[in-house]
Formats: structure tokens, sequence, C-alpha cells
């Protein structure tokens, strides 16, 4: 049993693995790493399904996972609209540990984690993320923050600058020192929200840019057989570690000041990417997913005409609106006979989020998609499943899709009614999946512009608790919400999946009845069609989006 604590700073290094951090420790290049995890107990933080950013982050800061929280991806199927939106925290069915904090009375200061815009309306300071349009919007629930920042923290900001592997060295430096930069106004931010929210019981600082670091910057870390030893731009890729290091130096010493416990945690781990899986080639191939004919692909040319026309009659009454490829119907964005489709795959990362082309997804609507049956739903689940679980790569033999879930049967639930993907395929780990439609046959694709990619296994590291030094901890990242409940002595809610990684004396379970919200959420807010525009274009640059 361990004592509880008043106050704990909250490290969210985002994509964070022991396969980089321990090298860049032995290179000597984070000794103040070294000195935190001297006095800490540590190991790995097993990530979610889908290991994907904004899901895993919705996850650390709920106790659940996606089928309990409800954010599988940064964007999310509407089939009553027929298009791909971006997911945002009024979406996010279960409460945040955030609330948790503000319904105890407790003060909290949250900045930069995905997730949470429109940021939330809690006592202290929250400023949004990567799924914030602009910065302005990130900070407008934190308005003294906001009028201070320009002066006192001007490097905290939503800059990313990785939106391709360097081409040059002095490329590499450019970024690797806007990057370490970005780190240090994170970290001055931190600074300003103490000062202004002196109260706070949890503080807690996202760095997202180690995560597009390292998927574009994978080669020159040097971790793995895949790694290129060349002097020069290892050491400036270092530099980005070593930025890290001197910002979690800065905030241990802030947690010191403020007789705060530490914890350290990432949402998921990262890897060698060899490539991306065409998920829709192999259910074409299989037959699952329909090409059309010639009528069908006029059809198709038809929507796409629509929507650039409605694009283009915006930028007409709207000159400064954005427009983008992404604005469109998923009926026009691929090229498949949707009366004849049987299931397809509309997302594209860290896993292939597979639909049944069911009409209970539209409503009822028999004209809208194939299967009306159960029966029928459940045969081309199974066809589905099928085609991706027989899916080898054709050099190796390897399954592309070592493991399928079928959320029905594994969360309990009803794919349809709830806006789920009926299927979720996790990839062979060095790849990750495309759903765009490329002219190439080849079920996997080299992509040069993406070295790096996600791993299940990340870190987790906490001090100043009743835990021996040195004693090695494993983990879900479920279990960093009601650690953070149990460390300051509050009450865990029954929702919640995880269990705390420290079991102080005070600390219970509590069985009131869940805040589980039932059925697609609806808060009210949606994104305009700029700012999805906008949000679409960055998750583009990192990566996420073709």
């Amino acid at each position: 049993m361990s004592k509880t604590v008043e106050r704990l700073v909250v490290l969210g290094l985002d994509g964070a693995t022991w396969t980089v951090l321990d090298p860049m420790r032995r290179r000597g290049l984070m000794p103040n790493l070294d000195a935190f995890l001297a006095g800490a107990a540590s190991g790995t933080l097993r990530s979610i399904v889908p290991p994907v950013t904004t899901a895993a982050w919705t996850t650390m800061m709920t106790g659940c996972g996606p089928a309990r929280h409800g954010v599988f991806d940064h964007r999310y199927y509407d089939a009553a609209e027929n298009r791909m939106k971006v997911n945002h925290s009024g979406r996010i069915r279960v409460p945040t540990v955030w609330h948790l904090l503000a319904s105890s009375g407790r003060t909290a200061v949250c900045l930069n984690v995905p997730g949470l815009y429109p940021p939330l309306k809690v006592p202290g300071i929250v400023v949004s993320g990567m799924d914030a349009p602009h910065l302005e919007a990130a900070l407008s629930a934190a308005p003294e923050f906001a009028a201070r920042r320009e002066a006192e923290a001007p490097g905290y900001a939503l800059g990313y600058f990785w939106k391709r592997v360097p081409r040059t060295l002095d490329e590499l430096k450019t970024n690797a020192q806007a990057t370490a930069q970005s780190f240090h106004g994170r970290t001055d931010g931190a600074f300003l929200a103490d000062e202004i929210a002196s109260d706070w019981s949890v503080l807690m600082v996202q760095f997202q840019n180690l995560d597009p670091f390292q998927h574009r910057v994978w080669p020159w870390l040097n971790v793995d057989e895949t790694g290129i030893d060349d002097p020069e731009w290892n050491a400036a890729a270092a530099e980005v570690i070593r930025g890290l290091d001197e910002c979690i130096g800065r905030l241990c010493d802030l947690a010191d000041r403020r007789g705060a416990a530490v914890m350290m945690v990432s949402d998921h781990g990262f890897g060698p990417c060899l490539g991306r899986i065409q998920v829709n080639r192999i259910l074409v191939d299989a037959g699952v997913a329909r090409l059309p004919g010639w009528a069908g692909r006029l059809g198709r040319r038809t929507m796409q005409v629509r929507d650039r026309l409605r694009l283009w009659g915006e930028k007409r009454d709207r000159p400064a609106a954005r427009s983008a490829s992404f604005d469109q119907s998923v009926a026009a964005e691929y090229r498949f006979d949707w009366r004849r489709t049987l299931a397809f795959a509309p997302h594209q990362d860290t896993a292939a989020m597979v639909y049944v082309n069911c009409a209970a997804r539209h409503g009822g609507v028999k004209t809208a998609a194939p299967m009306m049956t159960p029966r029928q739903i459940d045969e081309a689940r199974t066809a589905a499943s099928a085609a991706l679980a027989e899916a080898r790569h054709p050099e190796t033999g390897v399954p592309l899709f070592p493991r399928i879930i079928a959320t029905a049967e594994e969360y309990g639930i009803d794919p349809a009614s709830e806006g789920y993907p009926d299927l979720i395929a996790l990839p062979d780990e060095p790849y990750w999946v495309r759903t765009k439609l490329s002219s190439s046959p080849a079920w996997v694709e080299p992509d040069a512009n993406l070295p790096g990619t996600h791993r299940p296994e990340g870190i987790v590291a906490l001090s100043g608790v009743d835990l021996p030094p040195g004693r090695h901890l494993q983990a879900n990242l479920t279990d960093a919400t009601p650690t953070i409940l149990a460390m300051l002595g509050l009450p865990i809610p029954a929702h919640i999946e995880g269990k705390p990684i420290v079991q102080p004396t005070t600390v219970a379970r509590h069985h009131a009845p869940a805040e589980v919200l039932a059925g697609p959420h609806h808060s009210g807010f949606e994104f305009t069609q700029d700012e999805q525009a906008l949000i679409e274009r960055r998750l583009a640059d990192l990566g996420y989006l073709e």
C-alpha cells in the first residue's frame, strides 16, 4: 500500500519508447531522465487497440478503451452524412480525469493533450492539442493564459515540423532545432500555468512533436537493424532528444519545488515501418468490395464534380475559406460500386477499420447499401474478416493482419447503432495501413516518407510514491487515470476499466452508476468545414492521411 500525494506532474511523451530513450541515455544525452529514473519505478505501458494518437490519449485520460469512450481514431465515419469527420471532445462518452478532478473540488492544468477540442471548461487551465484548428481556438477556455502567453511563453504554439523525411542535413538540423524549441515553449507554458492556477492538483504537459519526429527520422535514431550509421545525421536527430531531456529536467524541478510526485507516460511506442498495406485492394481482390463498371464510374465522377462545385461555391462566397480534397463524401472518395460492395475500410493509419455496408448505418434506407438482414450482415463481416486473415505478404508469406477483432463479439455491442467499425484489423507490426486505392495492384507498397510507425509498447515511470526506485512496472494505458486518482486519494468510478499501478490504503472503487453514454454521442458541437479541412490537412502533413 502507498501513501497519497497532494500534487502530481504528468509528462506525456507522445510515442516515447525505451528502444529510443535507453540508447540515448547510454550516449549521455539524457542526464535529467537518468536522474529522474534513479528515484523512480518504471517499465512498459501497453497501449490500446488501435494504438493511434487521439484514441490512445483519450484512453489515458479516461481509464477506458475505445469501445467505452467512443474514440477509435482521429476521425470517425458519419454514415448519416456519408462523410469522414474529425473527432472532438464532445464525442467522448465517459468523464475524463479532468472532469473527475473538478467534481472532487480539485484544480488541474492540462496542456496540449489531443482529443480535448473544444477545450474543457473545468477549474484550472485546459489548452487543446493537435485537434484544435488554430492556437487561438486551443486557448479559448483559458483567457488569462492566452493573454499572458505571448509575453511570458512566446514559444508555446501548435507548430509541426516533420511533414516529410528530411532531404538534407540542413533541413534535419533546422527541424530538430525547431522541435527542441517547441518542447521548451510547451514547458514555458507549464510554468506560466503554474503561476496562474497555482492551486493545481495535477499539472500535465504533452509533447506532441516527439511523434512526427520519430515517424520521419527513425532511420537516424540507430535503435534497431534499420538504423543508418551516419554520425552527422544521427547527431542532428539527437538534438531533439537532448531538448526533450532539458524540458524533463525543468519540469522535474518544478515538481520538486511544488512537492509534487511525477508520472511519465507515453500513448504508444515506436518502431520501423517497412511499407503500407492496401487494405481495400485486398477486399477488392476477394470480391468483398467491388469496383464500378462504366455506369458506376460515371456516377462517381458526377459526385466528385458536385463536391468540387460545392467547394468552388464556398470559395467564391468566402475567399478566405480553406478547401481540401478530404471534404467530400465517402462515396465520392472511394471508387466502389456501392450497390455491390459488402464492406470497406475508410480509416488509414495504425489499423484497418472495416465497416459492413449495411442499411442499418444509413437509417434503414435500403437503396443506400446492399446489406439488410442480420444474416447478410454476418456473412459480409465474415467474408471481410476471412479476406484479411488470409492475406499474406507476397515475399515472406507472413500474415498481413495477424489479429482481427470483430467488435460485436469482442465488446458486446451493435457496431452500426454505436457508429463503430465492424472489424479492427491490426497489421503486422512493421506496416502501416493505406485505404486510398492506388493504381498499383500490390497489397504492400513501400513508403519512403514514413520510415517509423507506432508500436503498442510505450513507457511509464512514477516517482514520489511508495514504490522502490528501480522497480519494474508492467501496466496498461487504461491504468493511467485510476493511478492518478489513487495517488490523490480520490475514488475510482465503476466505469473505469483500468486499475491503479499504486494502491493507497484510502482508495476504493466507487460503485455508483457508471456515467457511460449509449449510442452515437452528439454534443451539439461540429467543426466548421474550414476547421475540418485545416485539421485534416495537418493530419495529412503528419502522415495520418493521404
